[in-house]
């Protein structure tokens, strides 16, 4: 009833925008997508995709995460800002929830550079969020476009070489021990041009046992080769010598003391140490004005320490190297005497994770309980149209092939041999349809398919405690059906809103035991079904005053799945809320006066398949103002932030399906902060 009463009262709508006056659109600057491959119009795309600029990325934020920023986008859910021995917890229409640590079933790429492993697994312990220049997050299934994990995809931009030149410093601290210190310059030199930022974060955590150290450096080169020749070289490294893990806690223990840490999790010293170092080239060459080649390559060295809250194989150790490359060809042309754009490529990437595990000895390392090599490789190839029919009307499309191995070498074999190799293929298509109601306001409809595969660390985590892959987890496979308004009205108000239906076979669902406390384990139910409705506005009140609010329903449920003699048939799908909500006050005065007042409402939503504990709903309000003073080439910007004002008492993490119901890993209370930012800007000439 919810569906049919939504699409009447937009196609109400649509029908009236149509007849608008469209030259009262005509002078809104159009924003251009990247993480659709093609590069179209953002109101154009048949799919919702939110974009983030710099200031909604930076402006007067700790800038520790991209946490904040997503709070602001409908039909994403965001979890764990605070642990980063787990990483943040990023899930889109659902697609991610399962994570343990780590994002799981989203595409996310940095510059053109896939920051996800082939396997699916992203970790953005080495993201900087003060070197972002903007934010794409692609809502639905895209694997006709990215293969393996693309529930969703967040396409990321750092900020480019500056001319004039610009140097930029900036001091945080606050609450809890936190401290941020960032210094970042670009610059160019003709036909070559850098930027460069190195950031250190750190702090003692709300909770015990929650420190974290933190340094992250990325540089990038832009050098332009020749007039249609460019070549950009991209190189980020990020060390985190400690990310302690304070555990999830009982309902009971939380009562009783929300800050204290899970005593096992002290015992055994939970947490995790990670290296990274990554370098991407990308070569952009245009045949002419139709025509244009890219090619790409990277590789990616990482080094992962883990200890866990039990003692057999409770310490982890991963080598992982993975890279890749891949190459498109975009050509710009008519197509049946109509306007046609059209990509072809290939993308191959190979990953290599070498797995060790050691007995946790009250936080000492022990004897070896599992050494054994990974592989996953994939060869992708794919194209993609965009046709435009008449006028108001065009076409995407487009399929990909995948080839996947998954293998395991067993290197431990005093248990026996568990090497094996599982091949894969999978053809993944996808259409949409735009009208376009006036130059500025469309309607869609699109149908997707998705698939993805276990990562390497979830087919590791065996049940059977011997080494190997999980034989009994399969793949999960998806297909989804959205239909979607885009408006833009007067140049002060923008209105977005999406319907989407997503059928799931064999989904992923996390479950631990309790003989491995700490430790989640994977297995796949049967059928689940999600429909939601995703809404927006964003109204300019006056030059400088913008006010934007969304809301998220979200009615995910499985309909076949049966666990041991238990039955989850019409159970709510744990870890997603069925209602989310969010709005924003944001001044910004010609001054250089900025304030932000943000109110986030996320209701209630069950920890566990057979929907017997609940999470509880919360609210939580957030205040961040500063000024920016300029003089010559120099500027200033105090800042200060209040998180939590009213200090809501909520739990910032929710464990799924947790052993012993330790699903509660409970949220700061009021924290503030404070900062200041300088700036210094090249000469400028007269």
């Amino acid at each position: 009833m919810k569906f049919t009463i939504t699409i009447l009262l937009t196609a109400l709508i649509s029908s009236l925008i149509a007849q608008t006056d469209t030259l009262s659109n005509q002078d809104i600057k159009p924003v251009t997508v990247t993480a659709t491959r093609l590069g179209n119009d953002q109101i154009q795309t048949p799919f919702a995709i939110t974009v983030l600029n710099k200031n909604q990325l930076q402006a007067v934020q700790q800038q520790l995460s991209v946490y904040d920023a997503l709070n602001t986008v409908s039909g994403v859910f965001v979890q764990n800002p605070d642990n980063f021995s787990q990483d943040l917890r990023i899930s889109i229409r659902g697609f991610g929830a399962r994570a343990a640590f780590g994002i799981r079933g989203i595409r996310i790429i940095t510059d053109g550079i896939p920051e996800s492993t082939p396997d699916g697994q992203a970790d953005v312990d080495n993201l900087d969020a003060g070197a972002l220049q903007s934010m794409e997050i692609l809502k639905g299934a895209s694997s006709a476009l990215y293969g393996n994990a693309s529930g969703g995809v967040i396409y990321l931009k750092t900020e480019e070489p500056a001319t004039p030149p610009f140097t930029e410093v900036q001091v945080v601290q606050g609450s809890y021990g936190f401290q941020r210190y960032q210094a970042k310059m670009g610059v160019r030199w003709g036909k070559v041009g850098t930027f460069l930022s190195v950031g250190y974060n750190q702090s003692d955590g709300y909770r015990e046992h929650a420190n974290v150290r933190q340094l992250i450096v990325n540089n990038k080169w832009v050098v332009d080769l020749s007039g249609k020749t460019t070549l950009r070289v991209l190189l980020n490294y990020g060390n985190s010598p400690q990310a302690d893990d304070a555990g999830g806690l009982t309902a009971e223990q939380v009562a009783t003391n929300r800050r204290q840490a899970r005593p096992q999790n002290v015992q055994f010293d939970v947490g995790e140490s990670v290296e990274q170092g990554r370098a991407g080239v990308i070569l952009e060459h245009r045949l002419n004005d139709q025509q244009r080649l890219t090619l790409r390559g990277f590789i990616t060295a990482r080094g992962f320490d883990n200890k866990l809250a039990f003692r057999n194989g409770g310490v982890v150790e991963i080598n992982r190297l993975f890279g890749g490359g891949g190459m498109q060809y975009e050509l710009t042309s008519q197509l049946f005497r109509r306007p046609y754009r059209m990509q072809a490529g290939v993308d191959q990437d190979q990953q290599r994770d070498h797995r060790r595990r050691f007995n946790n000895e009250q936080s000492i390392k022990g004897t070896a309980t599992l050494d054994q090599n990974e592989k996953f490789g994939s060869v992708g190839v794919y194209w993609i149209h965009h046709l435009e029919l008449a006028d108001k009307w065009a076409l995407t499309a487009s399929t990909r092939l995948d080839r996947i191995k998954l293998a395991v070498e067993d290197q431990f074999l005093s248990d026996g041999d568990q090497s094996d190799a599982i091949p894969i293929t999978r053809f993944s298509p996808l259409a949409g349809l735009t009208w376009k109601l006036n130059p500025r306001s469309a309607m869609y409809v699109n149908v997707t398919s998705n698939y993805e595969l276990p990562t390497l660390n979830e087919l590791s985590a065996n049940p059977a405690n011997v080494g190997g892959f999980n034989a009994g987890l399969k793949p999960q496979k998806a297909w989804s059906g959205e239909w979607g308004l885009k408006v833009a009205v007067f140049k002060v108000l923008r209105v977005e809103t999406a319907l989407f239906f997503i059928g799931l076979r064999d989904e992923f669902v996390p479950y631990q035991l309790v003989d491995f406390p700490g430790r989640t384990f994977y297995r796949n139910a049967g059928k689940s079904e999600r429909k939601g409705v995703e809404a927006s506005v964003q109204w300019t009140v006056q030059p400088g005053l913008v006010f934007s609010i969304n809301y998220t329903y979200s009615d995910f449920r499985y309909t076949e799945y049966r666990s041991g003699d238990q039955d989850f048939k019409n159970n709510r799908t744990p870890g997603i809320p069925q209602h989310n909500g969010f709005g924003e006050w944001r001044w910004t005065s010609s001054k250089g006066f900025t304030a932000v007042a943000q109110l986030r409402r996320v209701g209630s939503f069950y920890t566990n398949d057979a929907n017997t504990d609940k999470n509880d709903a919360y609210t939580v309000a957030t205040f961040r103002a500063g000024y920016r003073h300029s003089f010559r080439q120099w500027a200033i910007e105090p800042f200060v932030g209040i998180s939590n004002i009213f200090n809501a008492r909520y739990n910032a993490n929710v464990l799924i399906n947790a052993a012993g119901g330790r699903y509660y890993e409970p949220g700061a209370g009021a924290y503030g902060y404070g900062g200041v930012k300088i700036m210094i800007e090249g000469i400028k000439k007269n």
